[in-house]
C-alpha cells in the first residue's frame, strides 16, 4: 500500500473553515426564517422561537459537556435546525388540514399537535438510533457530529412540542373562545 495523497491542516486552516461554517449556518438560518415567516405568517415566529430555544437549549448543552466547535458539530447543529423546522411544518400542515375541515381554531391546534406526536417520535427515534451507532463505530469527529446530533434531536422533540404548543396556547388565550381565524 502506498499514498496517492496526503493533507495536513493547520490551525489557521481548522479556523477558517469553521468561521465559513459557522457563516453558511447564519446565511441558512437566515433563509429558513424568511421562508417560516412568508409561507406561515405569524404562527413563522412560533416557528422561529421555538427554533431559537433550541438553539439555546442545544449550545447550553453543549457547552456542559465542554463540546468543541467543530465542523461535524456544525453540521449536527445545521441538521437539528433542519429537523425543528421540518417540525414545525408537519405540526402546522396539520393544523391546516384540521382548520380546512372545519374544526374550531382550539381544536385544530389541539389536533394538529396531538395527531403529529407519533409521526415525530417516530423520525426522532429512527435519528437516534442512527446517531447510537455513529457514536458507538465512530471515530472523534464521528462522534461528535453523533454527541451534538442526539442532543438536538432531543432538544428538537421538546421544543417542537413543548414550547411551539406554549406559544399557541398563549396566543389563543389571549383571544376570545369563538375566534375561527389563525395565521397559518
Amino acid at each position: 500500500m502506498r499514498y496517492l495523497e496526503e493533507e495536513v491542516i493547520g490551525p489557521s486552516l481548522g479556523a477558517a473553515s469553521i468561521r465559513s461554517g459557522v457563516l453558511a449556518s447564519m446565511a441558512g438560518l437566515l433563509l429558513v426564517v424568511l421562508f417560516m415567516l412568508a409561507y406561515y405568517k405569524l404562527s413563522g415566529i412560533n416557528a422561529i422561537v421555538a427554533m431559537v430555544f433550541n438553539l439555546i437549549i442545544l449550545l447550553g448543552f453543549m457547552a456542559y459537556f465542554g463540546a468543541a466547535m467543530t465542523l461535524p458539530g456544525i453540521a449536527g447543529f445545521i441538521l437539528t435546525m433542519g429537523m425543528g423546522v421540518d417540525s414545525n411544518v408537519l405540526i402546522f400542515e396539520r393544523i391546516k388540514e384540521e382548520m380546512a375541515a372545519q374544526r374550531g381554531v382550539r381544536a385544530s391546534v389541539n389536533a394538529g399537535f396531538s395527531r403529529v406526536f407519533l409521526t415525530l417520535l417516530d423520525t426522532h427515534v429512527a435519528s437516534l438510533i442512527a446517531a447510537a451507532f455513529l457514536f458507538q463505530f465512530g471515530t472523534g469527529p464521528i462522534r461528535g457530529f453523533a454527541t451534538t446530533l442526539t442532543i438536538g434531536l432531543l432538544t428538537n422533540l421538546f421544543t417542537s412540542i413543548f414550547v411551539s404548543k406554549t406559544i399557541f396556547e398563549i396566543i389563543l388565550s389571549r383571544r376570545p373562545a369563538n375566534a375561527q381565524a389563525l395565521s397559518i
